[in-house]
């Protein structure tokens, strides 16, 4: 298997095995894809809030799927690689139906064998509270993304090409400093995570009110990831290579 960027396009030779290579692509991303989010989810709700545990468990996360499913472990950072276009739409599908179903998973696992279950939630339904919210997880994947473009990019990485683990630690960092944007959220810059732990949650205990204002977990996360793909291509890229 050749070397794979992590939270890209897996590299693969579809042109030799159209039909039959393609479903085994497919099949393999969201087998890691699955794994990689019910890994990170259930190392989310063991970490009780602490950053650094939670980017180990990202960092554990990305180990496991990059070599097989580029490890976008995210779907706001899917959502990036498709405006980059690093994969299609159908391709973004298979990433996405993976991602919820096994942070899902890993809610599931974690209540199994834990009996807990937590999940990011809004604490005020004032305006001000609720735009600190969005504005925190939108400005946080927004650099998150943003670095993990510059990384997986071969014009603009920071890192030699064949140091793969190099940049599984940088993109680890990144995502434990960008979450000091959601110190008011308590969010993971996460739409599948956010998702996925909220909807178990609700139907745990019964409280569906906890779901009224999902949308700043997933409209936040996926606008950031949005405006990051969009600098990227658009801006800094194009700045990269004038110097």
């Amino acid at each position: 298997m050749e070397e794979n960027v992590i939270i890209s396009q897996p590299k693969t030779k579809r042109e030799i095995i159209p039909t039959a290579g393609k479903s085994r692509d497919e099949m393999r991303i969201f087998i890691f894809e699955f794994f990689g989010m019910a890994l990170f989810a259930y190392g989310i709700i063991c970490s009780q809030g602490s950053d650094e545990f939670l980017a180990l468990f990202f960092f554990a996360s990305v180990c496991l799927a990059a070599p097989f499913s580029g490890a976008h472990v995210n779907p706001a950072v899917t959502l990036a690689m498709v405006i980059s276009r690093r994969v299609n739409f159908a391709q973004a599908v298979i990433y996405w139906l993976a991602q919820f179903s096994g942070a899902l998973c890993g809610a599931c696992c974690c209540y199994l064998i834990l009996n807990e279950v937590d999940s990011p939630e809004v604490k005020s339904t004032e305006y001000s509270w609720i735009l600190s919210d969005v504005s925190g997880e939108a400005f946080g994947t927004f650099t998150f993304i943003l670095f993990i473009l510059i990384q997986t990019d071969p014009e603009t990485t920071l890192t030699p090409k064949g140091q793969p683990m190099t940049t599984y630690v940088l993109v680890a960092l990144a995502l434990y400093f960008s979450r000091e944007f959601t110190f008011h959220s308590g969010g993971c810059l996460n739409p599948g995570m956010a998702v996925s732990l909220q909807l178990f949650q609700s139907l745990q205990t019964g409280d569906r009110q906890r779901m009224d204002f999902l949308w700043v977990y997933v409209g936040g996360p996926l606008g950031g990831g949005f405006g990051a793909s969009v600098f990227f291509e658009l801006f800094y890229k194009k700045q990269i290579k004038r110097l």
